[in-house]
C-alpha cells in the first residue's frame, strides 16, 4: 500500500505551533532522534547513537535471526516507509540506502528499548531519568516511525500477540491512570473480585488488539488509547456561549467533583442531584512530560483536518476553563482529578493556561456538560442550598454551632411560652 497519493501519515508540526517560542521544546526531541526529521541535525544525539547501535546488536542476537535477514525485513517496506514523511528543504529522502539503514537502526531501538524498559531491566543500560526522557521523545510527533516498518521488525522478534502487548504495556507506563482514593467498601469489593473471582470476572484492558491494527505510529497509537473513538460531540448543529468558571467558583455553588472511572479524555460527565451536581473529569498526572505530552497530542489532531477528532484539544481547553489560580488547582489535586507529580500548584494553573492559550476547540465538545453546569449555577434554589450547607455544614464545629444555637432559641422560646402560660393543677396551661 502506496502511501505517495494519500495524506502524509507523519506530518510536521503546523508552524501555527511550533511558532510559539515557549512550547517549541517540546516539539524537539532531548536525547534521540527517530526517523529522518532530525536525524544527523544536533551534536546531542551523537553519544545517543552509540547506545542506539548497543541496543541493535542486542535486538538482532535476541531475535536468533542474522542481522541480514533483520535488515531484508527493513529493505521490503522502506519504499512505503518513505512515502509516510514530508520531504522538503531540510529533510532530503533521496538516498534510499541512508533512508533504508536509518529505519533498521530506528525501528530496532524502537522495539528494544520498549522491551529492555519493561521486560528486560538489566539490559537496558541507562539510567531512569535517561529512559524517561527516552520514552518521552518517542512520543513527539515529528519523532515518528511508521508501523509499517514496526510491525514486521515485531513479527519477526516476538511470537504471537507479544510485540503488541508490549506496546499496550509502554503506553501504560507513559502515562498510567492515577490512583482514586477507594472507599472501604469499594476496596472489599475489588479484593473479592481479584481473590474469590480471580479467572471469571475480566476487567478491560483499552484497546483490542484489532484496534491498534488502525494505528499508524505511535503517538496515533498513544491518541486512540485516551480518546474513545465511540464518543460523538453534542449532536446540537449549534452551539451558546458560556461563562466559564473556575472550579474554586463551582464548589461555592454546590458542584462537587469526582474521577471518571476511565482515563479517556472523551469521558467528561455532569451528574444531576437534587439539590447539588457533580462533574466527573478524567484524571490526569502531571509530571516533567505532561506538557510536551498534550502539546503532541494537540499538534497531531491538527493534521488530521477533522473538528469532530480534537478531543485532547477539547479537553485542554476544558480543563483551563476551570483553572484560573492556584486555589482551583488545589481543588482539583484535592478530588483526585490531578495527580500532581512535579510542581506547584502555581505551577500546574500556569502549565494549563499556557498550554490552552493558542488552542481553538471543537464548539461542540463537551456543549452539554456545559449547559448544565451553567443551568445548575442559574438555579436561585440551589445557589441558596449550597452557601447555606457551606456555611453550616462546613465543618463539624460549624454543625455543632448551628445544633447548639438552635436548641438555645428552641429552650428560649419554650422558656418564654411557660412563663406566659404557667401550667395549672391539673397540667393544663393556665388562662392569662
Amino acid at each position: 500500500m502506496s502511501q505517495q497519493q494519500g495524506p502524509v501519515i507523519i506530518p510536521r508540526v503546523p508552524q501555527i505551533f511550533s511558532g510559539i517560542d515557549s512550547n517549541k521544546k517540546c516539539y524537539e526531541p532531548m536525547v534521540v532522534s527517530i526517523g529522518p526529521y532530525y536525524h544527523g541535525k544536533l551534536d546531542g544525539f551523537k553519544e545517543m547513537e552509540k547506545s542506539k547501535q548497543s541496543m541493535v546488536r542486542g535486538f538482532v542476537k535476541q531475535s536468533g535471526k542474522q542481522i541480514e535477514e533483520v535488515y531484508e525485513t527493513v529493505v521490503d517496506v522502506a519504499e512505503e516507509a518513505r512515502s509516510c514523511y514530508v520531504e522538503d528543504g531540510s529533510v532530503i529522502l533521496n538516498d534510499m540506502t541512508e533512508f533504508t539503514r536509518m529505519m533498521f537502526l530506528d525501528g530496532c531501538f524502537v522495539i528494544q528499548f520498549m522491551h529492555c524498559l519493561l521486560r528486560d531491566h538489566q539490559n537496558l543500560k541507562m539510567s531512569s531519568h535517561f529512559a524517561a526522557l527516552v520514552a518521552r521523545d518517542m512520543l513527539l510527533l515529528e519523532n515518528q516511525l511508521p508501523f509499517v516498518v514496526l510491525r514486521p521488525l515485531m513479527n519477526l522478534r516476538f511470537e504471537g500477540e507479544y510485540g503488541m502487548e508490549l506496546i499496550k504495556d509502554f503506553i501504560k507506563h507513559i502515562r498510567s491512570m492515577p490512583r482514586h482514593r477507594d472507599s472501604c467498601r469499594k476496596t472489599i469489593s475489588k479484593f473479592f473480585r481479584k481473590t474469590i473471582l480471580r479467572g471469571v470476572l475480566k476487567t478491560p484492558k483499552g484497546l483490542a488488539n484489532g484496534e491498534y491494527d488502525d494505528a499508524n505510529h505511535l503517538l496515533e497509537l498513544f491518541h486512540m488509547h485516551f480518546v474513545d473513538k465511540k464518543a460523538p460531540a453534542d449532536s446540537s448543529k449549534t452551539t451558546s456561549l458560556y461563562r466559564y468558571h473556575p472550579a474554586k467558583e463551582l464548589t461555592t455553588v454546590g458542584i462537587h467533583f469526582k474521577p471518571s472511572k476511565t482515563s479517556h479524555f472523551t469521558d467528561v460527565q455532569f451528574k444531576r442531584t437534587w439539590l447539588a451536581g457533580r462533574l466527573q473529569i478524567p484524571p490526569l498526572t502531571i509530571d516533567d512530560s505532561t506538557r510536551s505530552i498534550l502539546l503532541n497530542l494537540v499538534a497531531y489532531e491538527a493534521c488530521l483536518g477533522d473538528n469532530d477528532k480534537l478531543w485532547v484539544t477539547s479537553y485542554i481547553c476544558f480543563m483551563d476553563s476551570l483553572i484560573d489560580h492556584p486555589e482551583d488547582v488545589r481543588v482539583l489535586r484535592s478530588e483526585g482529578i490531578l495527580l500532581v507529580t512535579l510542581g506547584s500548584e502555581e505551577e500546574v494553573a500556569k502549565l494549563f493556561n499556557e498550554v490552552a492559550k493558542y488552542l481553538v476547540p471543537n464548539p461542540r465538545a463537551f456543549d452539554k456538560v456545559k449547559k448544565d453546569i451553567e443551568s445548575h449555577f442559574r438555579s436561585t434554589i440551589k445557589r441558596w442550598v449550597a452557601e447555606h450547607l457551606d456555611t453550616y455544614f462546613s465543618s463539624p464545629w460549624s454543625f455543632i454551632t448551628l445544633v447548639a444555637a438552635s436548641l438555645t432559641i428552641a429552650l428560649t422560646a419554650m422558656q418564654s411560652y411557660f412563663t406566659l402560660f404557667p401550667l395549672n393543677n391539673n397540667g393544663n396551661c393556665g388562662k392569662y
